[in-house]
This record gives structure tokens, C-alpha cells and sequence, in this order.
């Protein structure tokens, strides 16, 4: 599935078509702009730089970079998996997954510079994946000059009212896009694609805040 994505974008790629940043792995070919809050407070939310690189028919990678930072800092990462791979996880795994619909659906998630057309052939596959996305630069060190600490998952959004409007019209007039007008324009030419979200994702809205945390015992490190 996610391989039909080069289809529509290496054209983009090869004519040299405006996408925002100059970092990414080499073989970066889907540059996606979205938000991400940390699991268990959504008060604390990123807004996010994806460079994305297609490793299989049902798997990406992305690196997560800050907008506006110089040199660009690296936030984290998000695995994007299809929904039928989505569908095989073991529950508890489930757990550390957020779907991708209504950020989808929204216009939340864009894909600066490239015309409306391909972003409906892009956001027609993406709206029905999921994310497991790990924050390496936490957001209580967002200040910081340095990574510190242990990473920290982080969630997706999956209705209106839980990001703030003032918060998407800073960064759509950043990257010169309106998100409701994308709303509208995905509400009409995905309406077929979406399909409904998978149970198991999603796991704040069922009150689980899944958080790492460090495990010190006492042992000899040998090696033989």
C-alpha cells in the first residue's frame, strides 16, 4: 500500500517541487507537518516537521524535527504502519499506537507545497495508518540546549476542541495553508477512503497514560 505513494510524489521529488527543510534521511520522500501532545498531558503538544522514508509496503519511518529551529533539532521519531498491519499487533502493543484519521481529516496533517491532488492521493492511504511516535528531546526540556532525560510517548488528536485554533493559524500561516479549507476539500474527495478507527489506538481516550520509566538494579556487566 504505502509504496503506491511513490507514485504520486517522485515526480515532485525529480522536478525539484517546493517541501519545506533541508534535513531528513537521504531517502526521505514524504515531508509531512503536523502536532503530536504527550501522553497523559495535552496541554504539553509539539508541532512537528515529519521526514519520511518508505521501508516496505506497510511500513515508514519518520524523523521528527522542530519547526523554526536552526540548526534543526531533532524531536524524535514516529513508525507509520498500514491498518492491516495495525489489525496483527498484540493488545498491549496496540496501546502505543494513535491513529491517523482525524488528523487526516482536519488538515491537521499537511504536506506543504505539493498541489492538491497529489495531497488527496497521499492522504487517501495515510488517513487510515497509524503512528507510534517517541519524543528523544522531552517537552520539558524543550528550552534546553541538550537531550535530557528518557523519551516520552506521544498522542495523536482525534477531535475539535483539543488543539487550540490560535495554534494551527500560527503554523498555517507559516507554511501559507488554511486548514479548514483542506478540511473541507478532504472531507469531499476522501469521504470513500477513511475507514473507522481500530479499536485498540488511540488508549488516552480509554484513560491509559503510558509513560517509560528507568529500572536500576545492581549487577556486573561481563563481557566474555
Amino acid at each position: 500500500m504505502f509504496t503506491l505513494l511513490l507514485f504520486f510524489l517522485l515526480p515532485f521529488l525529480a522536478t525539484g517541487a517546493p517541501i519545506f527543510g533541508l534535513v531528513g534521511s537521504p531517502n526521505a520522500v514524504l515531508q509531512l507537518n503536523g502536532f503530536h501532545f504527550i501522553s497523559g498531558a495535552p496541554s504539553h503538544y509539539l508541532h512537528a516537521n515529519h521526514h519520511c522514508a518508505i521501508m516496505s509496503t506497510s511500513f515508514i519511518q519518520c524523523a521528527i524535527y522542530v519547526p523554526d529551529s536552526s540548526p534543526a533539532r531533532l524531536a524524535g521519531i514516529e513508525y507509520i504502519i498500514t491498518a492491516d498491519a495495525f489489525a496483527e499487533l498484540p493488545e498491549d502493543e496496540k496501546a502505543l499506537w494513535h491513529s491517523h484519521r482525524y488528523e487526516v481529516m482536519s488538515g491537521l496533517l499537511i504536506q506543504p507545497g505539493l498541489p492538491d491532488n497529489v495531497d488527496d492521493a497521499v492522504m487517501a492511504i495515510l488517513v487510515n495508518s497509524y503512528g507510534k511516535t517517541w519524543h528523544t528531546w522531552r517537552w520539558d526540556q524543550r528550552h534546553n540546549s541538550l537531550p535530557l532525560g528518557i523519551p516520552e510517548l506521544v498522542s495523536g488528536y482525534t477531535g475539535t476542541g483539543q488543539l487550540s485554533e490560535a495554534t494551527v493559524r500560527k503554523r498555517d500561516k507559516e507554511f501559507g495553508v488554511d486548514s479548514k479549507k483542506v478540511a473541507r476539500r478532504r472531507a469531499k474527495n476522501l469521504e470513500k477512503s477513511a475507514e473507522s478507527v481500530l479499536p485498540g489506538a488511540d488508549s488516552w481516550r480509554d484513560g491509559y497514560v503510558l509513560n517509560l520509566g528507568l529500572t536500576n538494579f545492581t549487577g556486573m556487566t561481563m563481557f566474555v
